[in-house]
């Protein structure tokens, strides 16, 4: 028996994935239809589950010669991710991708809508279409978007007699206010990128200087110096740097933390979740990061980004069934019920009410208007954000948690970004 190559091996897990559809294969299925296949990692047990559910029936119910076929990939969106780029390196893949990434772009793997979407593209936020566009080319669009504020526990500030701080030394405040009463005021293993991010696109020079590739800049060593400024006043978790994600949101559903940065899916999976006390809902407050040298950005996150295969280039019926679903998912229509039902907005300009959204969400949407400005962290050149936030600025971090002075976590920062 012949042994198969790795990328016949890859092309037939491909197959399996997919219910055995050929990869590059446009013919109908037995019922005369379009087949279309689209990967999520969304479960039932997701905030998204109800209005996925309602997206999937609607479009068969008005493109009843598409036959929409929905893979769920288990695992998450790491294994979703490394699942697709197999997928994708063996020439198959779904149709409609999933949570892609710079990862998928760069390779040619994710088509170019910029010329597809013409007829409808004012309908995005410009800084979610941004977050979605490479070197002037759109090959994605914004499925799931969100302002990053901060997420604060009113109780404790009572507690200390603080308000909300509007300025960084009126944070600072706060903190040592808190630190007197053994309650952290953050945690940089959960906010670390958010607050640094928050003060670099605070500077007016920090595009210029991500696009010269300008590691070791002042306006990178001001947000390094902030970092550092909260970890040398003691404001953070004892033996922080080993904080995961959840264990931080457990301290401050507990009030034992002063506030944290998430976007709007925190609501709905870590504020007004199932087995949390109701009441927290009522002692939150939403604000952009205090205000550093005048400045007062927000970062609008495009947290999941959904493509087109760039195989359908060559398979006319299934492209025009892909732009169709992708055209339904970004409507004002889909925008509206995403907002509704999974308390989770697109980057799709609709009317945000609060009877529609709800209060919690209104307000916490609502912060893009106490910013001086709203900053998407850019992808030009192309893999600063992703590489940034997965490798240099965790190992940043934890060199400032040993001690590292300002100038000394930069260049540490930089040697990781350039590897």
């Amino acid at each position: 028996m012949s042994r198969l190559t790795r990328r016949e091996f890859l092309a037939a897990l491909t197959g399996i994935a997919l219910g055995a559809v050929v990869p590059g294969c446009s013919k109908r299925a037995d019922s005369g239809k379009t087949v279309l296949t689209y990967n999520t990692f969304w479960t039932g047990l997701d905030a998204h589950a109800e209005v996925m559910d309602w997206l999937y029936r609607e479009f068969r119910k008005r493109h009843p010669e598409i036959d929409l076929q929905v893979v769920q990939v288990a695992g998450g969106a790491q294994d979703n991710g490394q699942k697709l780029m197999a997928e994708l390196a063996a020439g198959g893949g779904p149709d409609v991708l999933h949570d892609t990434t710079y990862d998928q772009v760069r390779p040619g793997y994710c088509l170019d809508l910029t010329e597809h979407i013409a007829p409808w593209r004012d309908r995005f936020y410009p800084e979610a279409l941004a977050s979605c566009t490479w070197e002037g080319r759109v090959f994605s669009l914004p499925t799931e978007y969100s302002m990053v504020p901060c997420i604060w526990n009113t109780k404790l500030l009572r507690k200390v007699g603080k308000n909300i701080p509007a300025t960084f030394d009126e944070y600072l405040d706060v903190g040592r206010a808190l630190r007197k009463i053994n309650i952290p005021l953050t945690s940089l293993s959960m906010n670390g990128a958010h607050i640094f991010f928050s003060i670099l696109f605070g500077d007016p020079r920090a595009v210029d200087v991500i696009r010269r590739e300008q590691w070791e800049s002042e306006p990178f060593l001001r947000a390094v110096k902030v970092v550092k400024k909260i970890r040398d006043e003691g404001l953070i978790p004892e033996n922080d740097i080993e904080l995961q994600f959840a264990g931080g949101a457990s301290l401050f559903q507990q009030d034992r933390m002063g506030h944290y940065m998430n976007g709007a899916w925190t609501l709905i999976n870590e504020i007004t979740a199932e087995g949390v006390d109701p009441t927290l809902r009522e002692r939150v407050a939403f604000a952009p990061f205090p205000a550093y040298e005048g400045a007062r950005p927000i970062r609008a996150w495009v947290a999941t980004k959904t493509a087109i295969n760039s195989k359908l280039e060559n398979e006319p019926e299934k492209l025009k069934a892909a732009l169709a679903f992708l055209e339904f998912f970004t409507s004002p229509e889909s925008a509206r019920r995403f907002i509704s039902m999974a308390h989770s907005p697109q980057g799709v300009r609709v009317p945000l009410t609060r009877e529609e959204a709800g209060p919690l969400l209104y307000e916490f949407m609502s912060t893009r208007h106490q910013a001086t400005s709203v900053f998407v962290i850019p992808n030009e050149p192309g893999y600063f954000s992703e590489q940034s936030q997965a490798r240099a600025l965790p190992d940043m971090f934890a060199a400032i948690d040993e001690g590292a002075s300002a100038k000394e976590a930069l260049r540490f920062f930089a040697e990781v970004l350039m590897s």
